[in-house]
């Protein structure tokens, strides 16, 4: 998109459309017409970016000036094309800029513009026109305005343009007298101003709110944007930061259990998105104190709004208020005698009813004023106590968990006792037929002691070195069981803390890669 460029570029030379259409590409093409049309619009591209080179001398020349902004997704293809054009023709073609953009959509929800525009613009000749010139520099103010001073010794003024003039600032040498050139001409300061006023920072402030113009203006109220920062908007959302796409594929392969750590960029965001998920939660009940609060303070100045004649205070009300004198009252609640009320004669029951409601807020705020703290020494004296309280409540929860852990522990150690006796009868199970096989007694032998119970048995000389043993030999196990438990406890604790250490080094090494931070 170009106004002012020479029309040559706008045409492809027929030897190229036909070099072109010898190509496997065209030939190969599903749609032969709308490859030819792409082919068209690359070489009007290429030929205008090689102008572009060959006009710019400098090696470290800006060659463009490229922007990148999001497509809403309510629109459609032909939407986001027609409002695009509208966009860039008004925005930059019409001041002089030649345009060259693209969309991009790979059907991830993320539909955006790649934007290019030239920094030179066009002469009326179609030649390229400068993008900086160079001009005297001029005394400015404290607001930055040019000093006119036509008495002042170093005063200018261009006899062609008499609108550029000033006070020129001399270009002075170490001993403060000011320079003299070649041809014995003094030196003056110069300075670089941008010929198109495109390189104005202010720009970027000025495009973005006209594009946000144009995308308001094609949706809905509810899906309406702003260019602005949520500080400026006055909002307490925490912005994200921008992820990329390389961040995304590494909380993908994160995701499927190809890599070990994800991506910092993904990780910071989800932090700030469940900040604001719980900012939300208390805007929303701050609202709804806020709109408790404005109803109660409307209630209250139902009750002490000035009914007839007294006041708010109640330090001016008359004696007989409520009274069917003449400044009272009746019991309808409406004028009393001395006063004819002929138009309110149909309204009676109205205002029985809203006497009856001012009745029942009176009393329920007699009841609130009773109820209500006065004395400052009682009301910190309860804050202490709910500060005891609460303490105390922390503690009761603290002794219901030790309490489940004792228990459990009380568990255990009945079922290690348990164990224990089971191994104790057949230690001594084992113990006395060892020695009816020492002394050759076996229960064909001894008819008398088989079938007797361990009572019903006479007392072995043995059994108390055996019962010892057996005690030496519980006290061994229970030794080892505790020593093995420590000893895993403690493998386990070193082996994730190993794995904590890994993982906090690769979180580290991944964050300062993708910080280009990586040495």
């Amino acid at each position: 998109m170009c106004e002012n460029a020479p029309q040559e570029w706008q045409n492809v030379p027929a030897e190229n459309i036909r070099r072109f259409q010898k190509s496997v590409r065209y030939k190969r093409a599903d749609n032969q017409n709308a490859a030819l049309e792409k082919f068209k619009l690359t070489f009007q591209k290429q030929r205008l970016w090689n102008e572009v080179l060959r006009i710019e001398k400098s090696s470290d020349a800006q060659l463009g000036r490229s922007f990148e902004f999001s497509l809403p997704k309510e629109w459609s293809r032909q939407e986001q094309i027609d409002y695009t054009t509208e966009y860039i023709q008004k925005t930059f073609v019409d001041k002089g800029m030649c345009a060259d953009w693209s969309i991009h959509d790979k059907g991830d929800g993320n539909p955006h513009v790649h934007l290019l525009v030239t920094l030179r613009p066009f002469n009326s000749d179609h030649s390229w026109g400068n993008k900086e010139i160079k001009d005297w520099e001029f005394v400015r103010d404290e607001n930055g305005n040019i000093v006119v001073d036509e008495s002042h010794p170093d005063w200018w003024q261009d006899k062609k343009n008499p609108d550029r003039h000033g006070i020129r600032i001399p270009v002075l040498d170490e001993n403060g007298v000011q320079k003299v050139g070649t041809r014995n001409r003094k030196q003056w300061k110069r300075v670089l101003t941008d010929a198109t006023g495109w390189n104005n920072p202010k720009n970027c402030e000025l495009w973005r709110s006209e594009w946000a113009n144009v995308c308001n203006a094609h949706l809905k109220t509810e899906n309406h944007i702003d260019h602005r920062s949520y500080a400026r908007q006055g909002k307490l959302e925490i912005p994200t930061i921008h992820e990329g796409a390389d961040a995304r594929k590494i909380d993908e392969k994160f995701q499927n259990g190809q890599t070990s750590s994800t991506s910092w960029k993904v990780e910071e965001n989800q932090i700030i998105k469940r900040q604001n998920a719980l900012l939300d939660k208390i805007q929303i009940s701050f609202g709804k104190v806020s709109s408790a609060l404005t109803q109660w303070k409307e209630r209250l100045r139902d009750i002490r709004r000035k009914p007839g004649s007294h006041s708010h205070d109640g330090d001016n009300d008359k004696p007989d208020r409520g009274t069917a004198e003449s400044y009272g009252r009746d019991g309808t609640g409406i004028a009393g005698t001395g006063q004819a009320a002929p138009v309110f004669s149909g309204a009676e029951p109205e205002f029985k009813k809203l006497k009856q409601r001012i009745i029942q807020a009176a009393k329920s705020f007699a009841r609130y004023r009773r109820t209500a703290l006065t004395d400052r020494a009682t009301e910190n004296q309860n804050r202490t106590v709910g500060k005891r309280e609460s303490a105390m409540a922390g503690i009761n929860a603290e002794a219901e968990q030790r309490e489940q852990l004792i228990a459990e522990t009380e568990q255990r150690i009945a079922d290690l006792k348990q164990q224990i006796e089971k191994a104790r009868e057949i230690d001594e199970r084992m113990q006395k037929l060892r020695e009816r096989r020492a002394g050759g007694r076996t229960s064909a032998d001894d008819r008398t002691d088989a079938g007797r119970t361990g009572s019903e048995r006479p007392d072995n000389p043995g059994t108390k070195q055996a019962a010892k043993r057996i005690a030496d030999l519980e006290r061994e196990i229970e030794q080892r069981k505790q020593s093995r438990e420590y000893r895993s406890i403690a493998d386990k604790i070193k082996a994730n803390r190993g794995t904590i250490d890994q993982r906090d080094r690769q979180q580290e090494k991944s964050r300062r890669r993708s910080r280009g931070m990586e040495i």
